[in-house]
């Protein structure tokens, strides 16, 4: 039986204008009040989560910047946090600037990049959070370790510097795809899998009894972990590897249809 549900937002909860749906809201609070944890689980930052967490009522913590945070927000607590040390975030900065990379830092609070662009504007209608332009390098505006840093370009660029990148820091920041035009930069040793089993852990929850969705090549290590891998019928080809069982699309309410049937069989409790 599934005692904590695990699930990504963009792709995956959320539908084709990034929103929650009244179905996907129902099939939510309907398995929580079966006793069963429901927990956020996103590449994105805190302030681009929390207005869903609060929609919906989750009833566990999240797991923010493809896993280098766990935040509560009922106690407003981070309870697990791990940052790119400052002298190699810089140093990483200073790579991508010089392959011409556009790029954003996240220190903690916000997120931040040299100018705003094109990719800027496009990553602002999704999340509904505004960039903070600083006017110069950002290897050269931090002044504190990251959190995170995403790099915004074609399919093609974002794979050429994914390799160029890995040679280059083959130890202590780790690079994953989220979407094939994003690429993802965090601590070596983070990932959605790590949080993941460190949350269930957190809660007394066997790892077999965590139900995971996801649709990106940053969810394919969380569905590996969890006792049943959900990836959805839009999900990129690693994802579906990785994955036990399979929901329609994302733009089909693909997660609350799953939870439906579950919910129907038993699944998540007696039906």
């Amino acid at each position: 039986m599934i005692r904590l549900i695990a699930t990504d937002l963009d792709g995956t909860l959320l539908n084709a204008a990034s929103a929650l749906t009244p179905r996907t809201l129902r099939a939510l609070r309907a398995v929580m009040a079966r006793g069963v944890y429901v927990s956020l689980s996103s590449g994105r930052m805190m302030e681009a989560m929390l207005s869903f967490a609060s929609e919906i009522g989750v009833n566990a913590p999240m797991i923010l910047y493809n896993g280098a945070m766990i935040y509560d927000t009922r106690s407003r607590r981070t309870l697990f946090s791990n940052i790119i040390p400052h002298s190699l975030a810089v140093e990483v900065c200073r790579a991508m600037e010089e392959m011409g990379l556009y790029y954003q830092a996240y220190p903690g609070e916000g997120y931040y990049c040299r100018e705003r662009t094109k990719y800027t504007r496009l990553y602002e209608e999704s999340i509904r959070v505004p960039c903070q332009p600083v006017a110069v390098p950002i290897s050269q505006w931090l002044q504190t370790g990251a959190i995170k840093l995403l790099a915004i370009d074609s399919a093609e660029r974002i794979d050429e510097a994914r390799a160029l990148l890995s040679a280059r820091f083959p130890s202590g920041v780790r690079f994953m795809k989220s979407r094939d035009t994003f690429l993802e930069v965090v601590a070596e040793g983070i990932d959605k899998a790590a949080a993941l089993r460190a949350l269930a852990a957190q809660l007394n929850v066997p790892i077999s009894e965590v139900l995971a969705f996801g649709d990106g090549q940053n969810d394919a290590g969380m569905l590996r972990a969890a006792g049943i891998g959900v990836a959805m019928e839009n999900a990129d080809a690693l994802c579906k590897q990785a994955a036990d069982r399979f929901a329609e699309p994302n733009t089909r309410d693909g997660v609350a249809r799953f939870i439906e049937e579950g919910l129907e069989t038993g699944l998540f409790g007696e039906a």
